[in-house]
């Protein structure tokens, strides 16, 4: 009989407080794995762990702090250890999107989106890596996006953002191989979080609920996966939009409506 995968393992969430994380935090809940949860908001938090709890999970405790902010990731970190024990799961999921169009490009949008997409996944890495290579197990997950793949409409910077995840998880996947820590990249596509208008949910298609996401998700860190990309439809055709003639990708991809920005 196999052994189940979540009872007793502590992993450690960021951006817990909404979307995928939160949705991924209730899937495991009841699956006995330990929670450690991270995100901004102290008080959504504090409410989800005790949900979580009243749930049946194993344990769930929270640490607010901004993933861009290395000293305060390596705190929460730390005191999350302190009470779960050592990390044996790293889900970096913290991210935001923000225009990047042309007609009024602002750095500072561009800046933000990198410091919590890119830096921000480095934080959540650089905290719980070197006690992981210290065991010689664990396992690092890092969520990306099919926007990576694809050039879409005042999306550069998140696309950018998203791409050097991927490079980094394909990356340090060669390097931990030897070191017994498993790598995941997850690449969804359009999922439905608080990142997405009212307007995007009726046209979206292929849209996935974070529910569905975080079983997805679940899935692929329970088998190892090296890499999650779904739904495969979504992937298939971003895959496909690559091999099209630079011109003939502008001209379909004018049409395309740009992605609002929500949360701000």
């Amino acid at each position: 009989m196999t052994k189940p995968f979540w009872p007793g393992k502590c992993v450690v969430i960021t951006g817990a407080s909404s979307g995928i994380g939160r949705a991924l935090a209730e899937h495991l809940a009841p699956r006995g794995a330990k929670l450690g949860l991270i995100a901004r908001r102290a008080d959504v938090l504090d409410e989800l762990s005790r949900s979580l709890v009243e749930r049946g999970t194993a344990a769930a405790y929270a640490a607010a702090a901004d993933v861009s902010d290395a000293d305060a990731m390596a705190a929460a970190v730390e005191a999350l250890q302190s009470a779960l024990g050592p990390c044996d799961l790293l889900v970096a999921n913290a991210g935001i999107y923000r225009k990047s169009r042309v007609q009024d490009f602002d750095a500072a949008k561009a800046r933000a989106v990198i410091a919590t997409n890119v830096q921000g996944t480095l934080n959540a890495i650089a905290a719980v890596l070197p006690g992981m290579i210290r065991r010689g197990s664990g396992h690092l997950a890092a969520v990306a996006s099919i926007a990576a793949l694809v050039a879409l409409p005042a999306a550069g910077v998140y696309r950018a953002s998203k791409a050097a995840v991927v490079a980094l998880l394909d990356s340090l996947r060669v390097d931990l191989a030897p070191l017994g820590i498993r790598v995941t990249l997850i690449g969804p596509g359009f999922v439905d979080t608080p990142m997405l208008t009212d307007e995007e949910r009726k046209t979206i298609k292929n849209l996935v609920t974070a529910e569905e996401a975080a079983r997805r998700i679940a899935r692929a860190l329970e088998r190892g996966r090296a890499e999650c990309w779904f739904p495969r439809s979504t992937w298939l055709l971003a895959r496909a939009a690559g091999w099209l003639p630079r011109g003939l990708y502008r001209r379909i991809m004018a049409g395309y409506p740009e992605m609002e920005e929500t949360g701000l």
